[in-house]
């Protein structure tokens, strides 16, 4: 059985700067492009964020790897790529794993020789981990004096494809959106939008939404971004206040378009439109910071041209047409209360029948159950009343469910902590 152990630092691979240019004169004024035909989200969009899915198609790459499990154990593998997940057997036991939008995959390196006698630093390592259901996966190409450079090739093209799976996944359940910088006409509660587009909202382990997000401006002391169900913004969920304290930072990996915002986990559609969300929420801090007034009319004017440009620079104003989703629909099931004594299903009244045993008759029956009603106190009366009465009520609130706990699985080798110079530590924790 593999072993669930929380996971350490590592060295890993460093990422590319934000090409963005700041001295671009984006003051121009320009009109959002023509929008996308209404109403093609319903409600909210919510999909299944479990692992337990079923994988698509047949395995895009397949090669053997080696797994680094949490018990010292470096094992020979197959590993089959799919388009939205992978499998392996270790141990005799197949474990199939499907992407989320909220997964990165990275170069890692180990520094530490196991008990077997194993010296993880002849491995070119990579790590994939589902930090949302606290999983994580180690493997490694083993290199050779003479073949490094092949080894390092493998791991890339490894590292690479399943990037670009990742990638399919999250781009695969959004619907067909631009990036909007025009409030909406007949919604007033939109009027202070500069930006606004449809992002992937980690509701919990198994369950995540595609919400529409829709950032604000500086008023005060704070900003805010508000979440609605889709892009008519009829139905607000909540906002998220931004203030000159809020963390505002990326998931750091290949690919990956992961963001948090205080305590909300973001996935964006593409690695462009994740930079444009967090300079424009960057920015939006500065002038929370600053003390800056709420803009006005020309100003707000100025904010909507210079995103614009930027969208126009980074490829977001393709609406990318929507395709089939990878990953399950999540729909929410409504659950009605039980119909009251006397009523069916339908909603019908109906007199209950009363069965008579066949050797008395009605006669005798009655006068029985008087005869019980002049016995009972007046305290065992009051109590039968709130009996009867409670028995009218709905049954959601007669009973109590309690809360599921919920499984998560794990595969991780502990990489090692590093030292006060810098140096990993040469000694494999467990």
């Amino acid at each position: 059985m593999l072993a669930t152990t929380p996971l350490c630092r590592c060295i890993c691979g460093t990422r590319k700067d934000d090409l963005y240019d700041p001295t671009k004169d984006s003051r121009v004024d320009y009109e959002d492009p023509p929008p996308l035909p209404p109403g093609h989200v319903n409600g909210v969009l919510s999909y299944e964020a479990t692992s337990n899915q079923p994988l698509r198609g047949v395995p895009i790459r397949e090669d053997s790897i080696y797994l680094l499990s949490a018990d010292e154990e470096v094992v020979e593998v197959t590993l089959s790529l799919h388009v939205n997940g992978f499998v392996f057997q270790h141990d005799g036991q197949e474990y199939s794993f499907a992407f989320s939008p909220f997964g990165l995959v990275r170069n890692c390196k180990f520094q530490a020789i196991t008990s077997q006698g194993i010296d993880l630093s002849e491995f070119r390592c990579f790590k994939v981990s589902m930090f949302t259901k606290g999983a994580c996966f180690y493997f490694g190409v083993r290199e050779h004096e003479s073949d490094a450079s092949q080894a390092e090739e493998v791991r890339s093209r490894w590292v690479t494809d399943i990037a670009k799976a990742m990638r399919l996944v999250t781009a695969s359940i959004f619907p067909a959106f631009r990036i909007a910088c025009d409030p909406l006409l007949d919604v007033p509660l939109t009027r202070g939008r500069i930006m606004a587009g449809y992002l992937a909202h980690h509701d919990d382990a198994s369950i995540f939404s595609v919400l529409y997000c829709e950032l604000h401006p500086q008023s005060e002391d704070q900003a805010r971004m508000v979440i609605y169900e889709n892009e008519s913004c009829k139905d607000p969920l909540r906002a998220i206040y931004i203030t000159e304290r809020s963390s505002c930072c990326e998931k750091v990996g290949i690919s990956c378009s992961c963001f948090t915002l205080e305590e909300h986990l973001f996935s964006a559609r593409s690695i462009a439109e994740r930079r444009l969300w967090l300079r424009a929420i960057s920015n939006i801090k500065v002038k929370v910071q600053n003390k800056a007034p709420r803009p006005a009319e020309e100003e707000l004017k100025q904010y909507r041209a210079a995103i614009r440009d930027h969208v126009r620079e980074i490829g977001a104003d393709d609406p990318q047409a929507a395709t089939d989703a990878l990953l399950r629909r999540y729909f929410q099931s409504s659950d009605f209360p039980a119909p009251p004594e006397g009523y069916s299903q339908d909603g019908h009244f109906y007199a209950p029948q009363l069965q008579l045993p066949s050797h008395a008759s009605a006669n005798s029956l009655e006068s029985s159950q008087l005869a019980s009603e002049k016995e009972k106190s007046p305290e065992e009366a009051l109590v039968d009343t709130e009996r009867t009465a409670d028995t009218d009520l709905p049954r959601s609130l007669q009973e109590s469910t309690e809360p599921q706990e919920e499984s998560s699985t794990e595969v991780a080798l502990k990489e090692p902590s590093v030292d006060a110079e810098g140096k990993p530590d040469t000694i494999l924790e467990l």
